[in-house]
């Protein structure tokens, strides 16, 4: 007879423990690990409201609703593998509230939530467009960006915690897509990725 290895038993012995699945959970094993999935959706619908509160702050320019959405230890990993502390974010935040200009538009599109406990993970399509003085002229900016984002469930409700794997981002200016990683520079032709020409 096969044997589980040991680690793969033990989360099977956790899995049998668990109360039987109703209409509101959803018990899988992902690699090495026992998610209990929410498909009530009250996460969701509570993520869905502070994503809300967030981009109502960003179309404000209201660093202390912004802020308010994050807990005070909040911190993130950068595109550049880099960890960036709660002050650094801060200054981060109040700094780009502070340049953009409207018309402003944010929207953040959640895609997987892995719930644990009063801890979730949401992996999260952001979109963020305005005005800002580029090369010396008044320009839009456009981003797109996916990253996870962990979320703490606290006696005020649901902030945002930690953000990490920032990946695929896209910038345009002036509906010009640009290279993210480089400054921008008004005179150069659309930037295609690499991989990506036409």
């Amino acid at each position: 007879m096969k044997r589980f290895p040991s680690c793969m038993a033990l989360l099977l012995a956790v899995v049998a423990s668990l109360p039987a699945a109703d209409d509101a959970s959803k018990v899988k094993i992902k690699g090495d690990k026992v998610v209990v999935a929410d498909k009530s959706k009250p996460v969701r619908a509570a993520l869905e409201a502070q994503y809300a509160k967030l981009a109502e702050a960003v179309r404000n320019k209201d660093f202390d609703a912004f802020q308010a959405v994050r807990t005070a230890d909040f911190s993130a990993i950068d595109e550049n593998g880099r960890r960036q502390p709660a002050e650094a974010m801060a200054l981060r935040a109040r700094t780009l509230l502070e340049r953009i200009q409207p018309p402003i538009e944010t929207s953040f599109t959640i895609g997987t939530i892995d719930l644990q406990g009063d801890r979730t993970v949401a992996t999260v399509r952001q979109y963020f467009s305005r005005m800002q003085e580029m090369a010396c002229a008044l320009r839009k900016v456009e981003n797109h960006v996916t990253q996870d984002e962990t979320w703490i469930l606290t006696s005020e409700g649901w902030k945002l915690h930690f953000v990490e794997n920032v990946r695929d981002p896209e910038k345009f200016v002036d509906g010009k897509r640009v290279d993210p990683s480089r400054p921008f520079d008004p005179n150069a032709p659309a930037w295609q990725p690499p991989g990506k020409e036409r």
